[in-house]
């Protein structure tokens, strides 16, 4: 089982939201005969400078009969790149999983030298014998060396590991493992005395106080180690994606474990280019449409994709803006940027300070010249989609594409112009058994064999459809475009509101069984502004925000 749990506690939130940028994205807790422990950081850091480690501090949990405390690991003055690694072992080299001799670690915690580069692991036990060493509760006790068990792996109801990262004394990092099921702290930590950490080096000091460790952000698995195995994240700082390692799942310290897509997650993100020219420069719309509660604040980071790994977020993807929305009502956020038509991503990271998704944005052409509207909707394992063009007679043909990840299309098939002058309307079918998204634009042709390319329209099956009004061109300026999965063939009523509730307008349409997408025009008399839309088909009720330029 892997999960990943937010539990409340509204200023710790938003102290670790902002403060963190450093994720652990591998643990090797179970070194077999002869291998080593050791843990690998994420940098979700937006700096385009490598940043310090020497203020974090890791604080792991032990139990045993009769004995329990914690270890405190100050991490030595060692750097990390942005959307890059660090990784500490017990040795070095060092052996782990079917790895012997790898190089792959920025420091050892048994090496000699670590005092000298502000950096050490102590331990300290639940004892007051000496109360002159900084903890009244806690007297230190020497480890051995070399001390090969930082992740010590305790026994009994709830977690086996409980792993603590902090940045300047804020917490910033929780993660559990080998939990059995449960998904909280163990109430045995949160009942252990204040614990007072001494760093070295210009980093503060700070005082953990474990009572508030009931309410606080965490990643869990519930799956235990085996001998020889620890744990990983999927796609590298992705929330709640931890899985056991073991044959099929290997550690690959300092190396990516993959990177994370706009296929999972629980924010759901609206975000459009409107491409402009080489002089005014294009606009990024992009705003969290809905999300669990517990989410928030949302930090939505904005990003170059600079094509080293194109689609996805690494070290090369330069960094563009920053916007925080609290709440769902905040936001849509929208700005200029140069290039006109470089490609984009944004990625969305939770309260957790993990990333939730990373959506690319392809900038192409859109609204071709000619094509009023297009919709469609998809029902199970059919599609129809539906194009309105005003000057026909300029069109040679349309080629509909399809996409399942919106990044990478394909032609499904060629429409030939009718002869018809003026407005015309074009219809598409075809059967499509993917039960996940699809995504769908037209290539359109003019006669002197230029192409442009329409608006994406995104279906989902209705069983995995999700029961939000999307607004696909946000923020619009004469057309409104949205999308929601519908129950039944019935008419469904629009209407947008003001933020004062004032009903802007109302429009009644058809639709079908399926996910709906819906093309029409604004209401002249509606002036720049935030409104929200309401789509209402009688057994559902879908709303979502959107601005008027």
């Amino acid at each position: 089982m892997k999960k990943l749990v937010l539990l409340t506690l509204l200023g710790l939130i938003v102290i670790v939201r902002a403060k963190s940028q450093v994720l652990f994205n591998e643990v090797y807790t179970d070194p077999g005969a002869g291998k080593h422990e050791f843990f690998e950081f994420y940098s979700t850091s937006t700096s385009t400078l490598p940043q310090s480690l020497n203020n974090y501090t890791i604080v792991t949990f032990y139990e045993r009969p009769g004995e329990k405390g914690f270890f405190v690991m100050d991490l030595p003055n060692i750097s990390i790149n942005p959307r890059g690694f660090a990784v500490g072992s017990s040795a070095y080299p060092f052996n782990y999983q079917g790895v012997a001799g790898s190089s792959a670690s920025n420091f050892s915690w048994n090496d000699p030298a670590l005092a000298s580069n502000e950096g050490y692991v102590k331990k300290w036990i639940l004892k007051s014998n000496n109360l002159v060493d900084g903890n009244l509760s806690y007297d230190e006790e020497i480890l051995p060396n070399p001390f090969n068990d930082f992740f010590f792996r305790r026994t009994g109801v709830g977690a086996s590991y409980s792993v603590f990262l902090f940045k300047d004394g804020q917490l910033i990092n929780t993660v559990i493992f080998g939990t059995g099921g449960y998904n909280a702290v163990i109430p045995v930590i949160i009942t252990m005395p204040k614990l007072t950490i001494d760093m070295m080096g210009s980093a503060p000091d700070f005082a953990i106080d474990f009572s508030t460790f009931n309410s606080i952000p965490i990643e869990y698995v519930g799956q235990d180690a085996g001998s020889d195995n620890g744990y990983i994240r999927e796609n590298d700082g992705q929330c709640g994606s931890w899985d056991k390692s073991s044959a099929q799942v290997q550690h690959t310290p300092l190396v990516s474990n993959g990177y994370v897509d706009d296929t999972q997650g629980d924010i759901s993100v609206s975000t459009v280019i409107n491409r402009g020219t080489a002089a005014t420069g294009s606009t990024i719309i992009y705003d969290v449409v809905a999300a669990p509660l517990t989410s928030f604040p949302v930090t939505l980071q904005v990003y170059f994709d600079n094509g080293s790994n194109a689609f996805q977020l690494d070290g090369t993807d330069n960094f563009f803006e920053s916007n925080i929305e609290y709440q769902v009502s905040d936001g849509a956020f929208w700005n200029t940027f140069f290039p006109h038509n470089a490609n984009m991503l944004v990625v969305a990271i939770s309260s957790v300070g993990c990333i939730d998704k990373v959506m690319s944005i392809p900038n192409v052409a859109t609204l071709p010249v000619g094509l009023s509207n297009f919709q469609g909707n998809r029902n199970r394992e059919k599609v129809r989609l539906d194009w309105t063009v005003a000057t026909n007679e300029l069109i040679e043909r349309f080629e509909v594409e399809r996409s399942s990840d919106g990044q990478h299309f394909s032609s499904q098939a060629q429409v030939l112009a009718s002869e018809k002058t003026g407005s015309d309307l074009y219809e598409f079918f075809e059967s499509a058994q993917n039960t996940g998204k699809l995504y769908y634009r037209l290539k359109v042709y003019s006669k002197d064999q230029k192409f442009t390319y329409s608006k994406t329209l995104v279906f989902q099956d209705q069983a995995t459809a999700d029961n939000n009004l999307l607004i696909i061109n946000n923020p619009v300026t004469d057309k409104l475009t949205v999308s929601f999965a519908n129950t039944g063939n019935q008419t469904a009523t629009l209407r947008i509101f003001d933020l004062a509730g004032r009903v802007m307008m109302t429009q009644k349409m058809a639709t079908y069984e399926g996910t709906n997408t819906l093309s029409l025009p604004l209401s002249s008399g509606m002036n720049a502004g935030i409104y929200i839309a309401e789509v209402n088909t009688g057994p559902d009720r879908y709303i979502s925000k959107f601005v008027k330029q």
